[in-house]
């Protein structure tokens, strides 16, 4: 079988319950895919979707979304983010293909610094700089944008039709941080919240990639408000719908072009 023909396949839990079922499936599974490509060809529904469910875990939580407009959905969220960053943290070079008139046409960077923010330190014995954390957590972020656009290509929402406002975010350091930890918490739980939504499990896959880096950043950012390093100090975190993250991520958007999520 070659890349350019690959067959779909569906995955029913109740077919792999028995022995021989099981034997069965992986049998014609192996014949016609091949180990190397079986992840990006299992159809969720009766597929990843099909095996939360038969673990007991929630499926689709917003079955009219298609990959695309989750994937949107994420860019947005990365649109939002890395213009926080940007504005905050202007020195360096970004990543390559990051050009700030892009990534940020309406405020184009500004103010750049974040009184203050220099002169805060991570707990001992940590000799992170400051500064230089959140410069890299920027980096991240319009990275993730960059991604992301290319992913979606002519079907990606545009940053020009998009207008972000911070408020006192950049006024003190201890706004500018608690402002941080809101947006990295609540992409968190947004990544979190599609991850049954997603069709394709290579997009599932890149979607947890940039989930685990997320929660990298609110862990930092909670260390330095020294706050436990996961919410309520808890062992799992809490999956967030469309309509419950813009609730909080909303506040921060003073324009948009009309999204495709949440849908009814």
């Amino acid at each position: 079988m070659t890349t350019n023909s690959i067959t779909e396949i569906t995955f029913d839990p109740a077919m792999v319950r028995t022995v021989s079922g099981r034997r069965d499936f992986l049998s014609k599974l192996a014949i016609a895919t091949g180990a190397l490509t079986l992840a990006p060809m299992i159809k969720k529904g009766k597929g990843i979707n099909g095996m939360l469910q038969a673990q007991g875990t929630t499926g689709k939580t917003e079955p009219n979304l298609t990959d695309t407009d989750i994937l949107n959905y994420a860019l947005t969220l990365e649109y939002l983010e890395a213009t926080f960053y940007l504005r905050a943290i202007s020195g360096g070079t970004l990543p390559s293909g990051g050009v700030l008139a892009n990534l940020d046409p309406d405020g184009n960077g500004m103010p750049g610094t974040v009184p203050g923010l220099a002169g805060t330190t991570f707990p001992a014995p940590s000799t992170v700089d400051v500064t230089t954390f959140f410069r890299s957590v920027r980096d991240h972020e319009v990275t993730h944008v960059l991604a992301l656009q290319t992913a979606l290509g002519a079907a990606g929402l545009s940053r020009a039709a998009f207008k972000f406002n911070f408020g006192t975010a950049y006024d003190n350091a201890t706004n500018f941080k608690n402002t941080a930890l809101a947006l990295e918490d609540t992409g968190v739980t947004a990544y979190l919240g599609q991850a049954a939504n997603l069709d394709v499990v290579a997009t599932l896959g890149t979607a947890g990639s940039i989930l685990g880096v997320e929660a990298e950043h609110a862990a930092a950012v909670r260390v330095l408000l020294g706050l436990p390093v996961t919410v309520d100090n808890g062992s799992f975190d809490t999956a967030k719908t469309t309509t419950q993250v813009l609730a909080v991520a909303g506040g921060f958007i003073t324009q948009k072009p009309t999204l495709p999520f949440p849908k009814p």
